[in-house]
């Protein structure tokens, strides 16, 4: 019987490989030095853990990228072992926020603004915590000042205006609501700083669509909010992400689901300091991942609910339905009949109307969509200074990346700042309209030559195209090993290191995420020309996708996805 040589490898590999091996045992001790148990509880700790982890987990990556003769069963140990890491550092060891799990900052917003959507509304969240605080204790000191939510403007705590509008916010509530409310409010004051207080204050108030909150409230709306109950909403996310990468393995294979993992835990932008030991602020990743697996598995009407829910509570991931809308143009223009794309969308059609229906069931009728439309509407001509997309590309120049502008010693000191991002936008405007139409139809190019799932991924693009999202949001980054391209992954996992560096060379928010913006869309061209340069899929070309593949079993163990390299 013959012998099959072993593949040859360059001796650069070699080199190369034992280098990484080294940096990645390096990394380790390094690791435990600087997360130890008197781990100091603040962001710049945390960063430290994560630079080094994010290292070894990239180290461990390309030890796998550089050993093509690695056998799987070692192979699969040193992904899963990146994966464990990246998942062990998302959760900062379990060291969380000052050594609470709870995220105190994200449940005065969301389990606060659920519970008494009713009163609040929208407008009323700061207004009735202010009143609530004195009510409990006459004689506390407040802060001078917090942000109207009505005008979205910081205004003086105790000015005549603020006092008759503090009242009627509070005429709102029965007499046993309010005892509810000033007891609910109290948790907050008790446990947190009353700097920390002020700022929660300052912050842009409470924001999801009345569907989310339908939904929140099914669990926040008649609770006590204490340590317990604020840990089991925590926990919601917890196991929302669980699910979702479960899925992904499930589907795509275990190797994906790692590289999935990885990313997401080693991911910049999107860390546990945001919105991890929140209530609910993943279901919308973990739905439009999930719908993505079932579009995979060819279960349409399922994915296209998924893909509902998604955009009911956040209304930005509806950009996720792009790439499939352009697969089903193509089919149609080939007159082919792509009823997948019937069924996905009767999916989709009636979880929208189920959204609605439950969001009119919030607690302040139909009008609460209104209300929602407005407040969001002005919202969106907030500039934030941690938003990431296309416009940063457009709109940052060197004075904003700067922070020239910017008056700390103003209750807003991003007042001026504002001002001149206003200005800005409107003179750039058709730049940014052009910029935009050229990274779209790149996008529709691409996805043209994609089926329908892969095509979805490409929500992504569309999202950094058409809207500035908050850094976090950037955590559905996860779904970039689904797409299958190695200089796409390498690529954003380059930016990724890139801002861990920039978090120590500058304070400046509009730099770090001005220049992820840069970075992004710099990969995500290069992915788009690589894409509609290569040939399409046999599959692509005859529709065969809409009647292969068995749905029972992971599909992804051989891959057809234009510009996918098996070494990865």
């Amino acid at each position: 019987m013959a012998r099959t040589s072993k593949p040859t490898e360059p001796a650069s590999y070699r080199r190369a490989r034992a280098a990484l091996w080294a940096l990645a045992a390096l990394g380790v001790p390094v690791l435990f030095k600087v997360w130890r148990p008197d781990f100091p509880q603040n962001e710049e700790s945390e960063i430290r853990v994560k630079v080094v982890l994010a290292v070894i987990v990239v180290a461990l990556l390309m030890i796998r990228e550089l050993s093509p003769s690695l056998p799987a069963k070692r192979a699969g140990r040193a992904l899963a072992l990146a994966a464990i890491l990246a998942a062990a550092g998302y959760l900062n060891f379990c060291a969380f926020h000052g050594r609470s799990f709870i995220h105190h900052w994200e449940q005065f917003h969301y389990a606060l603004g659920a519970k008494y959507f009713p009163e609040l509304g929208y407008d009323g969240l700061y207004d009735a915590s202010i009143e609530a605080q004195r009510a409990k204790d006459p004689g506390t000191t407040l802060h001078s000042s917090y942000r109207d939510l009505r005008t979205n403007k910081v205004v003086a705590t105790d000015s005549p205006d603020a006092l008759a509008r503090r009242k009627a916010v509070v005429a709102r509530f029965s007499p046993e609501r309010w005892r509810s409310f000033v007891a609910d409010n109290d948790f907050f004051v008790t446990h947190n700083d009353p700097g920390y207080l002020a700022s929660i204050r300052l912050d842009h108030g409470f924001n999801p669509p009345p569907s989310w909150t339908f939904v929140a409230r099914l669990f926040a709306g008649w609770p006590a909010i204490d340590e317990g109950t604020l840990s089991a909403f925590a926990v919601l996310d917890l196991l929302l992400l669980a699910a979702l990468f479960l899925v992904v393995s499930r589907t795509y294979g275990t190797r994906w689901g790692c590289l999935a993992l990885a990313l997401f835990g080693i991911n910049y932008a999107g860390r546990f300091f945001w919105v991890g030991g929140a209530f609910l602020r993943e279901d919308w990743l973990a739905a439009i991942v999930i719908g993505i697996c079932l579009l995979e598995r060819k279960n349409f009407r399922w994915a296209g609910a998924c893909f509902a829910y998604a955009a009911a509570v956040r209304i930005f991931p509806i950009l996720f339905l792009v790439g499939p809308a352009v697969v089903a143009l193509r089919a149609l223009i080939r007159r082919e009949r792509p009823r997948w794309a019937l069924d996905f969308a009767v999916g989709f059609l009636v979880a929208i109307a189920i959204a609605w229906g439950a969001g009119s069931l919030a607690g302040r009728g139909p009008a609460a969509w209104g209300e929602f439309a407005e407040h969001i509407s002005q919202h969106s001509h907030t500039w934030l200074t941690n938003n990431v997309g296309l416009g940063d590309v457009v709109l940052y120049d060197g004075a904003t990346m700067r922070r020239e502008g910017v008056d700390f010693s103003l209750p807003e000191p991003w007042i001026l700042w504002q001002a001149k991002m206003d200005a800005v936008a409107k003179a750039r405007r058709p730049v940014l309209w052009l910029a935009e139409g050229v990274l779209l139809l790149l996008l529709g190019a691409a996805a043209w030559r994609m089926e329908p799932p892969r095509a979805a991924m490409l929500g992504l693009i569309a999202i950094f195209a058409l809207v500035l999202t908050t850094c976090y949001y950037w955590q559905m980054l996860l779904i970039v090993p689904l797409l299958r391209h190695r200089a796409l992954l390498y690529g954003t996992l380059a930016v990724n290191l890139g801002l861990y560096a920039l978090h120590f060379a500058t304070p400046s928010f509009e730099m770090r995420y001005g220049l992820m913006s840069w970075g992004l869309l710099i990969v995500f061209l290069a992915f788009l020309v690589s894409v509609t340069r290569d040939a399409p899929t046999a599959s692509t070309r005859k529709g065969s996708w809409l009647r292969t593949g068995d749905v029972s079993t992971p599909v992804a163990t051989k891959s057809t996805a234009v510009g996918y390299d098996s070494v990865l």
